[in-house]
């Protein structure tokens, strides 16, 4: 630089402190401008607004045509009812914006790549590395391989790509990390056709093998201290068209909630799994999970050891043999389940195990997954969805729910204000409760009242029987989801026309949410606004 960057040299004081000032000044506003005043040192929120988008027609336009038995039928066929339902909010990526899906359910980023051949992706937005100046090679770019990415609903073939994320659009030079993501070659028309996001944004803990944390954007943000630590917290508005939903990381909104955040631990590692005592409908318990008794030749699902065996004779050498796929470097059992058979049960609470490869394992209880939907120890495994728009268990668990329920289709004859509400019930004895509102939609035509309740069965996961909790369960609560702590908080929202009972907390009914005093949302933490509108509605 030359001396007259240097204004200090033969100056005045006056001269000399106003120099001070301007150079202070700038140095700021260059720091700002480059964003290397992170938010983590300075705790402010990062927030993204999610919208909501629902697919098919809304029972009040189905009203206006005058509904009928077979239109009836006809929206059963349509997206199963009013409730498939997308909340996504929008990024920047190598300085393009996508709008994408923030899912739980999956554990990394993909949106449309320039070159993809299909459908899908040429109704909606495409990352063109040439149009970036910050992309960055990754090992697909040596390699030459494509990847392939698998969903509940769908798939995606594609070659990884990484470039800079950033989560607040509109605001210059904020802290962007790098990120490693997919940009897709080929997308299946299920789901992504007709969907209104571009992209999905996983954000559950490790689920592969070849997992990083440069795949992880709530990782990468915490290592560019974009963020205070690994959280993020989700609020959906039960009123698809409020601009309040949104989806904020670093920290929870106290504005978001009418009471406190109940936490419960991260029950198995990958997805936001917790473990549930029992169900409730009403004031009864549900008898849901049988006696325990594993008898012979009975059919589980069972996680497994590194080390196998073939015949229960040879249980003491399990280190006799090695199965090399589906296996897991940081614990000592499975990532995924498989089917198997149960040989004998053992005093010390272990199970013997014919797997469908021929192997033999003595695996504990709690490993096991039954018909019934419930574990070998006699709990329910719950897992949070945001991507996914109702909520589903196992056939057996979700017969026995919907029975209790007693929810008709043809509800005219019902009082839908005495239906019965159904509870969650957390280790301790918390219950999570969800009203006939939150669990299930009516719609009112010409030949009567329909209901449709949001639970639906479904095969196993590859983890084993859960009940899958989605947009049903975290419109009724506001969740925080802690990956630092490995942990889950649930409050009571401050929706606009009401909020859900909690067994055991305090009466709300007599507080006025907007009058209750909050904390400021913790400093560090951004948040993304979530926007609520089903397929098929216009802006």
């Amino acid at each position: 630089s030359s001396l007259g960057a240097h204004p200090g040299v033969g100056a005045g004081p006056m001269q000399l402190l106003a120099a001070v000032v301007a150079a202070t000044l700038a140095s700021i506003g260059r720091a700002l401008r480059a964003g290397s005043v992170h938010r983590a040192s300075e705790q402010v929120p990062l927030r993204v607004p999610l919208r909501a988008h629902k697919h098919g027609r809304d029972p009040e336009m189905l009203l206006e045509l005058g509904l009928r038995r077979e239109s009836l039928e006809d929206f059963h066929r349509a997206r199963n009812n009013s409730h498939a339902i997308e909340y996504y909010g929008d990024v920047l990526l190598g300085g393009q914006v996508f709008s994408v899906l923030f899912d739980t359910g999956s554990d990394q980023l993909l949106v449309p790549g320039a070159q993809c051949i299909s459908p899908a992706c040429r109704s909606h937005a495409t990352y063109d590395e040439t149009k970036s100046s910050t992309a960055g090679a990754t090992s697909s770019d040596l390699l030459g391989a494509a990847r392939s990415v698998t969903f509940g609903a769908g798939a995606v073939l594609g070659l990884e790509r990484s470039d800079r994320l950033c989560l607040e659009i509109g605001l210059e030079n904020v802290e962007c990390p790098r990120v490693t993501f997919v940009a897709a070659l080929e997308e299946s028309d299920d789901p992504f056709l007709n969907a209104k996001f571009d992209g999905v944004l996983g954000l559950s803990l490790t689920l592969r093998k070849n997992a990083t944390r440069a795949t992880s954007v709530l990782q990468a943000l915490v290592d560019a201290k974009a963020i205070p630590r690994a959280l993020f917290a989700v609020f959906m508005s039960k009123d698809l068209h409020s601009d309040s939903s949104e989806i904020s990381f670093g920290a929870s909104d106290p504005e978001k909630m009418a009471g406190p955040i109940t936490w419960i631990p991260v029950s198995e590692p990958g997805y936001w799994q917790f473990t549930l005592e029992a169900i409730s409908v009403g004031t009864s318990k549900l008898q849901l999970c049988g006696s325990g008794e594993l008898a012979p030749q009975s059919k589980v699902s069972a996680f497994f050891g590194r080390m196998c065996c073939r015949t229960l004779a040879e249980f003491e050498h399990e280190s006799r043999c090695q199965y090399f796929g589906n296996s897991s470097d940081s614990t000592p059992r499975s990532r995924y389940t498989d089917h198997g058979t149960v040989l004998e049960t053992y005093s010390e609470g272990r199970v013997a195990v014919n797997i469908t490869d021929g192997c033999v394992q003595k695996v504990p209880r709690h490993w096991l997954s039954l018909p019934d939907g419930c574990r070998g120890d006699g709990t329910i495994q719950a897992v949070l969805d945001t991507g996914s728009s109702l909520m589903m268990a196992p056939a057996m668990l979700t017969n026995k729910v919907l029975g209790a329920l007693g929810v008709r289709e043809n509800c005219t004859d019902q009082r839908l204000d005495e239906l019965p509400a159904l509870g969650l019930t957390l280790p301790g004895g918390r219950q999570l409760v969800l009203e006939p509102s939150d669990y299930m939609d009516t719609l009112v035509a010409e030949d009567g009242v329909y209901c449709w309740t949001h639970l639906m069965a479904m095969p196993e996961t590859a983890k084993g029987a859960v009940l899958v909790l989605g947009m049903p369960f975290l419109r009724a609560y506001y969740t925080t989801f802690d990956a630092e702590n490995e942990r889950i908080g649930f409050a009571v929202p401050k929706q606009q026309h009401q909020t859900p009972r909690v067994a055991g907390a305090p009466d709300q009914k007599d507080k006025d949410p907007s009058k209750q005093s909050h904390k400021p949302l913790v400093p560090g933490a951004e948040a993304v606004r979530l926007h609520g509108r089903r397929p098929g509605d216009t802006p």
